[in-house]
């Protein structure tokens, strides 16, 4: 069994002997048969006792820390599991694993030499229960060639309750920092049929794996430099104001519950009063909760999973976050725990904890791969520098940063792309705010590339770009029509040009991200953008996830005439280069969409003509522009745009496609129908749950159990189609009048004997269908 996802598998091939003291030393605080002394290969040292519990199962205690050629001081006085928390989704089962049932007695496995490789094993009451082992870790630092690897003490046990196997483990790092974890592996407990799969995943026919929630949460009591009373827990916090991150510490005065806060940089460290490090440093451990992107808040009858963190008074009766035992008048759980008590002078303990959501796989059965919770509690200013190097010290950088960039005279551009097809005609950009016209400055017969006029737009999901030029496009010549993007605001990262540090390049109809290191030419692909050219007007389009969905962009225009054998270049704005100018860049506030959902659009109309010709779509709203993205001479269904419209009777579908729609093979021309928006009815094809389906000329409904491919059909549509377009009509009712659904295309080139699956909106969007509204 591997004991971490940190603990490597490979053999360890110096013997645990190498890293035990010299000479056996008697225990301080405990017999020596639970005595852990362990001196890494770095020469720093972790000490501490173990013992067993039933509940808890191994609780170590006194456990002291001492760094090469350092001072042995205690962390920890005693550091335990105190819960594992199990609600299942369709509440049929809230496990609370530590108090009703127990880590330790006989729910603890004896471990066997082929899960402690090269460690050795610890045994209570004639059974090996504990491993403890010396592993690699990951690089302790890497500068330059001056590199070390990291190695770290770890111990572990497992306890099988259920159909689960639980790994508490506690890895002790040569630098000082601690990372309690538990893994958990096994089987799957709770299944259900298929009428419940909204609470789970199928993982076959009518089996459905029921979802559920591990909350784990720790009970550390630290004893900083061996004396609790005169530790202090602080909470951390950090505001954004002009770009600036402000930190502000708060000290705990009484008893508090707390939460995970990513917008606030949130974390805790536990500071001792009196000890300093040698620069005058409170020395502090700092809890990070790494792993709280899922998290739990269930209801009011579990009040002690509102909160992340707890800070207590210590008591001897406080044992678990939950099912407490309330003899003496103690607490039922955390949040009881904390009742307002003063901190000062007092013992402190805090409760870390973290939330793993177990949505089961059929990857799961028939044995589970062990997943790994944990967090991290790390020096702070423990030492009074790195422990594990030997290397002098830095000085500080006093050069003054750069001035900001002046902002554009000209504000900034925000404009709804609503309405805009990219095929080169910018007469759906006249309504638009452009960035302003750049002068007519090019000469000479080889320098084309001169810019006059330039738009930026978007929607939910896409970035549009359109500009115009004296000339004609010629795009082959087509890098040297280049635009630069700032998206962070920051000249100090990104490629630096003009005012700006330019995170990504249009150049062309591709899109590149900075990879370099300022001043080197160094652009990784980002994508291949829809593009059309027409003339001396071009257009562009491509997601707005390529740009990290920035709300914010400034932009400037390089045109190189060096593409063309030309040594003409020209900026716009023209000030980019000039810093006497007040207009060195343009800016681009990304439009907020008033429209809920992705694409949601509605077309009410009195009635469409089915004959082929789109001329009566023109005034309504697509989905949007999908890319050329599909080849092959066996592949020729690429979809281009889609439409949807209707009365009070019908609905109308229109689509339009790269090459003529083939009637032929008409099976391969699918679309997906969500009607109640439950991506876990009907067919589930990872984008929806498809109620119904035109496949073809034919509307089918769905009658399978998610996966299997069964289909009623509904009746035939009316329905034509001329060169790359085809359009439909059919009744309202036969999708059961809904007031509004979700779709998305599918294009399987199977049908032509090709391999190539094309898919409108893209794999690649988020989300991965269209809304229609019915109103």
């Amino acid at each position: 069994m591997k004991p971490s996802v940190y603990a490597y598998a490979a053999t360890v091939l110096l013997a645990l002997g190498n890293f035990l003291p010299t000479s056996v030393q008697a225990a301080e605080f405990c017999a020596d048969q639970y005595y852990v002394d362990t001196t890494l290969p770095n020469q720093s040292r972790w000490d501490m006792c173990w013992e067993h519990r039933n509940r808890e199962g191994i609780v170590l205690h006194h456990i002291h820390y001492t760094p090469k050629n350092g001072t042995r001081r205690m962390v920890l006085y005693q550091a335990a599991v105190a819960q594992i928390h199990v609600p299942y989704d369709d509440n049929g089962a809230r496990y609370h694993d530590v108090s009703d049932y127990g880590l330790g007695n006989n729910y603890m496995s004896a471990l066997t030499a082929q899960e402690c490789v090269g460690g050795q094993l610890l045994s209570y009451a004639g059974k090996n229960v504990l491993c403890q082992q010396v592993t690699p870790r990951d690089d302790a630092y890497s500068v330059d060639n001056d590199r070390l690897q990291g190695d770290a003490l770890s111990l572990f046990s497992v306890s099988a309750i259920g159909a689960y196997n639980y790994i508490p483990e506690w890895r002790f790092l040569d630098d000082g920092a601690i990372e309690p974890g538990i893994g958990a592996t096994g089987a799957l407990q709770r299944f259900g049929a298929s009428n419940i799969a909204q609470h789970g995943w199928l993982l076959e026919s009518n089996k459905v794996g029921i979802a559920h929630l591990h909350n784990f949460f720790w009970k550390l009591d630290f004893d900083l430099g061996g004396t609790g009373t005169d530790d202090v827990v602080e909470e951390i916090n950090h505001t954004q104001n002009a770009g600036k991150l402000a930190r502000t510490h708060t000290p705990f005065t009484s008893e508090a519950a707390r939460s995970v806060d990513p917008a606030s940089l949130r974390s805790w460290r536990v500071m001792d009063g009196s000890l300093k490090n040698s620069k005058g440093l409170p020395l502090s451990y700092e809890i990070q909760l790494p792993e709280s992107l899922q998290r739990d808040v269930g209801p009011s009858t579990e009040p002690f999973t509102h909160n992340d963190f707890y800070v207590t008074k210590q008591k001897s009766c406080e044992l678990f976050a939950s099912h407490n035992p309330t003899t003496n008048a103690c607490a039922e759980n955390l949040s009881a725990f904390v009742n307002g008590e003063n901190l000062s002078g007092q013992d402190i303990v805090v409760w870390p904890s973290t939330t793993f959501y177990h949505m089961p796989r059929a990857e799961d059965a028939p044995r589970m791969d062990t997943h790994w919770s944990h967090i991290r509690v790390i020096p702070r200013d423990w030492h009074d520098k790195n422990p594990l190097s030997n290397s002098a010290e830095t000085t500080a950088d006093t050069t003054p940063p750069p001035p900001p960039p002046p902002p554009p005279a000209t504000g900034s551009v925000s404009n709804n792309a609503n309405g805009i097809s990219v095929n080169g005609n910018l007469s759906d950009w006249a309504s638009l705010t452009s960035f302003g016209t750049d002068p007519d400055d090019v000469t000479g017969t080889n320098n084309k590339l001169n810019w006059l006029e330039a738009w930026a737009a978007n929607d939910t999901d896409r970035v549009y770009l359109a500009y115009k030029t004296k000339g004609n496009i010629d795009t082959s010549g087509f890098w040297g029509y280049q635009a630069y993007l700032d998206t962070d605001a920051s000249t100090t990262s990104g490629y630096r040009t003009g005012a700006l540090g330019a995170d990504y390049l249009v150049e062309g109809a591709n899109l590149w991200r900075y990879t370099g290191d300022g001043t080197s030419w160094s652009w990784a692909y980002q994508g291949n953008m829809t593009a059309q050219t027409s003339g001396n007007a071009a257009e562009f389009s491509f997601p707005r996830s390529w740009l990290g969905n920035s709300n914010e962009l400034r932009v400037l225009f390089w045109g190189n005439n060096a593409a063309f054998g030309g040594d003409a270049k020209d900026a716009y704005p023209d000030g980019a280069f000039n810093t006497a100018s007040t207009t060195r860049y343009f800016t681009y506030k990304m439009y907020i969409p008033t429209t809920t959902g992705t694409n949601s659009i509605s077309n009410p109309v009195t009635s469409l003509t089915i004959n082929g010709n789109l001329s009566d779509w023109n005034s309504m709203t697509s989905f949007g522009i999908d890319p050329t993205d599909v080849s092959g001479a066996n592949n020729p269904l690429d979809w281009q745009e889609g439409w949807l419209a209707h009365t009070s009777s019908n609905v109308y579908l229109a689509y339009r496609t790269l090459n003529a729609v083939d009637t032929s093979k008409f099976w391969g021309y699918q679309v997906y129908f969500d009607t109640d928006s439950n991506g876990a009815t009907g067919y589930q094809n990872s984008a929806l749950g498809a109620e119904y389906m035109l496949e073809g000329q034919t509307v089918w409904r769905y009658t399978g159990d998610g996966d299997s491919w069964s289909w009623t059909p509904q009746g035939t549509t009316t329905n034509a189609a001329s060169g790359q377009t085809a359009e439909f009509s059919f009744p309202r009712s036969w999708l059961g009048n809904p007031t509004n659904l979700r779709l998305m295309f599918r294009g399987n080139n199977a049908a032509f004997g090709g391999t190539a699956e094309d898919v409108y909106p893209n794999a690649t969007a988020n989300p991965r269908y269209f809304t229609y509204r019915f109103q």
